[in-house]
C-alpha cells in the first residue's frame, strides 16, 4: 500500500490498517502523552496516545522528515571501515 492510498480511506479503515498490518517499531513517553511509531510497507504513521486514558489524541502518517528523524536521532549507526 502506498502512503497516497492510506491517506485516501476513512478514518476507520485507517485504523483496521493501522491495527492490522502496522509494526510498531517505537515508542516514547512526554508528560502524559505516549508516542507510538508504526510501520506500514514503505510509510510510517505516529499516534500520540493519552497515558491515562489511552485516548488516540493524534495521527499522522509520513514517509520522511523531521517526524522520522527524531527517533533515527535515538539509535545512532555506527560503520565499520574495515568491513
Amino acid at each position: 500500500m502506498k502512503l497516497s492510498e492510506y491517506k485516501s480511506l476513512n478514518e476507520e479503515e485507517q485504523y483496521q490498517i493501522l491495527w492490522g498490518e502496522g509494526i510498531l517499531i517505537d515508542a516514547c513517553l512526554e508528560g502524559s502523552v505516549k508516542k507510538l511509531l508504526y510501520a506500514i510497507d514503505n510509510f510510517y504513521v505516529e499516534l500520540w496516545c493519552h497515558i491515562m486514558t489511552n485516548k488516540i489524541l493524534w495521527k499522522l502518517s509520513f514517509k520522511q522528515g523531521k517526524l522520522l528523524e527524531k527517533y533515527l536521532s535515538k539509535y545512532p549507526v555506527h560503520f565499520d571501515a574495515d568491513l
